[in-house]
């Protein structure tokens, strides 16, 4: 009791005269759960569907898919809540304490070398790898050195798209997991699937939007256009690998929606606020040609540097 009253008190000297840490705390502490009993903590396992690629582009509602993208494109198309708020919420929720040896993460999301090292076959976390290349199939390939990875806090859809493929040659016999970084921020495509000449950092849904230094507008646009510079990769990876893909994400994400019953706005992607348009996402289903076989494995571990990894979660604007 003693430790919870220092760290709290530590904790308001520390932040007191900051007023957007007073909503933080007061949106995870009071307005996030009840949030979850009026809209409910439950949605779906991914893990437990049915697919052979799970393509999953971070933190896109199911609205913005339906504006962004002709759902009837899909064999099917629904949407579903996730069981996450924020990328790491989901991987604990999804991942910890479960194995999958018949699956293979594909990443550019770095949360999952902290979250869930230990639940797949393998994972290529090109977080990871774009410093150490050494694993054979993609240093003789020369993907990661070719896409100029350092060039701003994020990987680019094409560059993920094209070491899902090798992955795939590698272990045809497994379910994939390939999470995209797009649309979530930074905007660094066009619609054309083309890369913006200049990044747009500001457009941000969080402290950007919040502080009224761009219009919801802006940004709503903006992810429009990742999202569709993401999905046009997305897309022909699924015709490239094969049988049943699923379009879908992580979660959503809040453009200054009202948290009712509380007169506060939301922003961005906060832990634990079960607001129905940061939980609903798209799930959109593509077959091509056969389904693929699959057979089962040994889990292996995924080693990777804490301090590493806690920098790039940093640079992507995290609290680790």
């Amino acid at each position: 009791m003693i430790d919870k009253i220092t760290y709290a008190t530590n904790e308001i000297l520390k932040n007191g005269d900051d007023p957007y840490w007073w909503r933080q705390r007061f949106t995870s502490r009071i307005a996030g759960p009840m949030l979850g009993k009026i809209h409910g903590n439950h949605g779906e396992d991914f893990m437990e569907k049915d697919w052979d690629n799970l393509l999953i582009l971070d933190a896109c509602r199911a609205d913005m898919f339906e504006q962004a993208i002709d759902t009837s494109q899909f064999d099917e198309y629904d949407s579903v809540h996730s069981v996450g708020c924020s990328s790491p919420e989901w991987m604990k929720n999804t991942f910890t304490a479960r194995e999958f040896p018949d699956t293979v993460y594909v990443t550019a999301n770095p949360w999952i070398s902290k979250i869930a090292p230990y639940s797949f076959h393998d994972v290529e976390n090109l977080w990871i790898t774009e410093h150490d290349a050494s694993r054979e199939d993609l240093s003789s390939a020369g993907v990661l050195e070719e896409a100029g990875l350092g060039d701003v806090p994020t990987i680019y859809p094409d560059t993920l798209s094209d070491v899902a493929r090798r992955v795939h040659e590698q272990y045809p016999e497994k379910r994939l997991i390939v999470h995209y970084f797009q649309p979530h921020a930074p905007c660094v495509g066009n619609a054309d699937g083309t890369r913006k000449d200049q990044i747009r950092d500001e457009m941000h849904p969080g402290v950007d939007l919040k502080n009224g230094s761009v219009t919801r507008q802006e940004v709503w646009n903006e992810y429009i256009q990742n999202l569709l510079y993401a999905f046009q990769y997305a897309d022909e990876l699924a015709d490239d690998l094969g049988g049943k893909s699923v379009f879908t994400a992580d979660h959503g994400e809040l453009f200054g929606e009202r948290l009712w019953p509380f007169p506060i706005r939301g922003y961005a992607h906060p832990d634990g606020v079960r607001h129905p348009k940061l939980t609903e996402v798209p799930w959109a289903v593509k077959t091509v040609g056969d389904r693929r076989k699959i057979v089962s494995g040994d889990v292996e571990m995924h080693e990777a540097d804490e301090d590493e990894i806690d920098d790039r979660l940093r640079n992507l604007g995290y609290k680790v």
